[in-house]
């Protein structure tokens, strides 16, 4: 038994960093989602702006993480509320033990609107596209 201890303590130990750093990487996704929304509908075109984050989901999209965000939405002539929901699908790569991660948006569905690529097409423009980005990178940091 003596002989196994320090293996069964190295596998504790890598279980439970993985785990608080789901969570850290999660935080990191709600954030760069939260950019990404707020982003988009910071156009000109939108007539609403994110209020409050009333929560959020993750979930397994296939090999991606899916966010979404529950939101109390304002819209910016009239000021009236109302409940909205935001969804990112972001690609994730990380090593063993999440020493080491990386993620980037695929996807941002507002409304009907999908920014990004679903099923090999590629929706939004090249400006969105960098909005985006430069949005999503600067929240996650």
């Amino acid at each position: 038994m003596k002989k196994w201890m320090p293996l069964l303590c190295l596998v504790s130990l890598l279980a439970l960093s993985a785990c608080g750093s789901r969570e850290d990487a999660d935080k990191k996704l709600a954030r760069g989602c939260e950019a990404a929304v707020k982003s988009m509908l910071a156009k000109d075109s939108e007539d609403r702006q994110i209020e409050a984050i009333k929560g959020k989901s993750f979930a397994p999209s296939g090999k991606n993480r899916e966010v979404t965000l529950q939101t109390m939405t304002k819209n910016k002539e009239f000021g009236y509320e109302a409940e909205e929901s935001f969804k990112c699908v972001f690609e994730e790569s990380y090593s063993p033990g999440f020493t080491a991660w990386k993620a980037s948006l695929l996807q941002l569905r507002i409304g009907e609107t999908v920014y990004g690529s679903e099923g090999g097409e590629i929706f939004g423009t090249m400006e969105d596209q960098m909005s985006l980005t430069a949005a999503v990178e600067s929240a996650m940091r």
